[in-house]
């Protein structure tokens, strides 16, 4: 693969740890924290799915209140720098890396930020459902990626919200010789199209790979933007962390800080996306 600076772009991805408001849900092993509200759009209506989207194209706000933006979360957000009503800022409290991330093959490219203070919900604002490993993914299972990164490569990035729809590529194909030539572990999904007419993009990295479920009506996490050569390159299409592969590591994550913070009752993940960019705040 070619290095960053030649147009293969990577950048840590990322779950957003964050207190919550007191509830009297528990953990279950199928989405995040156990909270039955979660993985759904209150705005949108999900029997409207329209024709396939070939690459992008303006998200509606509140399309999908489980993405934030910035190390300094401005959770909500639609429209980069301009801050509706409905949006949340926190700082970030703590940062927990995967101690297994590898710089160079992008393995275990995932960390857990926690937030400072409760967030609430509405309309703009939901959880997504993180999976378990029971969870199917076929040829009809609705996916897609969301962000503000640039819509082809050294690109500018976008100031609305951009959403499409991608197709879940297998690993065996993924990595053929002609495709990404067996660097893609079990650990990492291919997303996109094999003529390369969708994809992620710089400024990408850290964003959500989301899939709808009717059987439950609801969305789960099932990737997180890492890397990919180029942007919109046949066969060379988006990769992913596969979130169902970490379930116990973010597990653990939760207990080491609720061992350490006897005042948060509750804990919920948001998806980090953007540019990673952290505000010194002072």
């Amino acid at each position: 693969m070619k290095p960053p600076s030649a147009g293969c772009w990577a950048l840590s991805s990322a779950l957003l740890l964050c207190s919550a408001p007191v509830r009297n849900d528990i953990l279950t092993g199928h989405i995040v924290t156990g909270l039955e509200e979660c993985g759904t759009r209150p705005l949108m209506d999900e029997t409207a799915t329209g024709s396939r989207i070939v690459g992008g194209h303006d998200a509606q706000p509140g399309a999908w209140p489980w993405d934030p933006d910035f190390w300094r979360a401005v959770i909500g957000l639609n429209r980069l720098y301009r801050y509706q009503s409905d949006i949340v800022m926190s700082r970030v409290s703590s940062i927990m890396i995967h101690s297994s991330y590898n710089v160079y093959s992008y393995e275990h490219d995932i960390a857990v930020f926690k937030l400072i203070k409760y967030i609430p919900y509405n309309e703009h604002i939901q959880p997504i459902c993180l999976p378990n490993t029971s969870l199917v993914l076929t040829n009809e299972t609705l996916c897609y990626i969301s962000g503000w990164g640039s819509s082809r490569e050294q690109g500018k990035p976008k100031y609305i919200l951009q959403e499409a729809q991608v197709d879940i590529i297998s690993l065996h194909i993924c990595n053929r010789y002609d495709w990404y030539g067996g660097a893609i572990s079990w650990n990492m999904l291919c997303a996109g199209s094999e003529s390369g007419d969708v994809d992620s993009c710089q400024g990408d990295s850290g964003g959500p790979l989301m899939c709808y479920f009717p059987d439950v009506s609801k969305y789960y996490l099932i990737g997180i933007t890492s890397f990919g050569v180029g942007c919109g390159l046949p066969k060379r299409p988006g990769i992913y962390v596969r979130t169902s592969h970490y379930k116990s590591w973010i597990e653990s994550c939760i207990s080491s800080q609720k061992e350490n913070t006897a005042d948060i009752p509750f804990f919920l993940f948001f998806l980090i996306m953007g540019q990673v960019t952290l505000h010194l705040v002072e």
